[in-house]
Order: C-alpha cells, then sequence, then structure tokens
C-alpha cells in the first residue's frame, strides 16, 4: 500500500533529524561541520521532499521553526547533560565489576567473551543522542557507548 502521509511524515522526520545533528554541531561549536550538513544533507533532503509532495511541502518559514525548536532542544539537553554529568560519574563504578556467577560452570574453551564496559563515564555527546533518541517515538535509545572527547 502506498501512503503519502507516511512517507510525508518520513522523510519531515528525516529533516528534523539533520536539523537536530546541525544544531548539535553547532552547540559543540563544530560549525565547519554543521555548515557541511547543512549545504549537502539538508539541503539535499529538504529538495527531495519538495520535489516528491510538492514545491508548498515544508516552507522556508517552517523549516526556520524547526532549527529554532530544535536550538531549543539542543540547548536543554546540553543543560541538563551538564547537571546531570557530575552526579553519574560519582555513581559510576571505578572498576568495572566482575561478571555474576551463575550456578553453572563453563570451561574455558566454551566460556561467553564479556564486552568490556567504558573505561569511564559516557561522554556527553553519548548522553545527548541518548537523549533525543529517546525523544523520538516508537524508538529505543541505542545502547550508550563510550566515546573519547
Amino acid at each position: 500500500m502506498h501512503n503519502p502521509s507516511i512517507e510525508l511524515q518520513s522523510a519531515a522526520a528525516g529533516v528534523a533529524r539533520v536539523v537536530r545533528q546541525i544544531c548539535l554541531l553547532r552547540e559543540q561549536g563544530d560549525t565547519p561541520q554543521a555548515a557541511q550538513l547543512q549545504e549537502n544533507e539538508l539541503a539535499d533532503a529538504v529538495r527531495d521532499l519538495r520535489l516528491a509532495h510538492g514545491p508548498a511541502v515544508l516552507p522556508d518559514t517552517e523549516l526556520q521553526a524547526m532549527f529554532a525548536a530544535e536550538e531549543r532542544r539542543v540547548a536543554e539537553a546540553v543543560i541538563l547533560s551538564e547537571l546531570l554529568i557530575p552526579r553519574l560519574v560519582e555513581n559510576w563504578p571505578a572498576e568495572p565489576r566482575p561478571p555474576r556467577s551463575g550456578g553453572l560452570r563453563s570451561s574455558p574453551a566454551s566460556a561467553p567473551v564479556a564486552v568490556a564496559p567504558p573505561a569511564g563515564p559516557p561522554a556527553i555527546p553519548d548522553l545527548l543522542d541518548a537523549m533525543l533518541a529517546a525523544e523520538r517515538p516508537g524508538r529505543r535509545p541505542p545502547p550508550a557507548t563510550h566515546r573519547e572527547s
């Protein structure tokens, strides 16, 4: 089945995601990368959206409003992360905890390989990505990974 309304919503969500990435890059001080993303990926996404659904879709005023909303959301997420990170660091275990042993023991050859937890607290971009992903309806946030800052 072909549902133009769902396609339009999906395409608009893609544009919003790129706008959010641009705003996050700007907030992190990476204006050259933000400008490149805006000139390339965002321009392509808006062009494709308008070609597929008509030139009246997503007028420039609506795109500007989308930027303003995403800038606020990213700024609020950064402020929240600045408040939460010290508390997370306080509660983050200094040493990785050994895996809990079950009642069964396996031979070393068949022992599962455990993935090591991050060496330190998560980086701000990881926290922001997880927070923004959690806001998307119907999506689960990605597992936290540790990036070097």
